[in-house]
């Protein structure tokens, strides 16, 4: 059980710090082949699908749900991902991750949207 919690807490702590790392270079970052759109890997947490059919999803926390573009960048382990709002503002995306399962390496994602922190993309 504790090794459960110790993991679960690594885990938590290096998807943050993936999370927050930025690009070295903004410029492009939407025609970087490190940039893709995904949001139809995310579900929202109040889509009933979530805790269903697609309970292996990441879930997002957002006013848009899914209804607003989702982005990520990665390169080499490190990424970041955002939601577009209707204005076309970057905003960040903090990621944590939840233990979901029996085995240590049973996690799933849930991205928050922070209306505070807008990306300069």
């Amino acid at each position: 059980m504790m090794i459960k919690k110790v993991f679960a807490a690594t885990a938590l702590a290096v998807g943050a710090t993936a999370l927050t790392a930025t690009p070295a270079s903004a410029d492009g970052i939407y025609d970087s082949p490190f940039t893709s759109e995904n949001t139809e890997r995310f579900v929202s947490a109040f889509d009933p699908a979530a805790y269903g059919p697609r309970g292996n999803d990441p879930i997002i926390i957002s006013p848009y749900g899914t209804g607003q573009p989702i982005y990520s960048w990665s390169f080499h382990g490190q990424g970041q991902s955002w939601q577009v709002d209707p204005s076309g503002n970057a905003h960040l995306l903090r990621g944590i991750s939840i233990p979901t399962g029996s085995s240590e390496g049973d996690v799933r994602g849930i991205a928050i949207y922070d209306p505070f922190t807008i990306l300069d993309y």
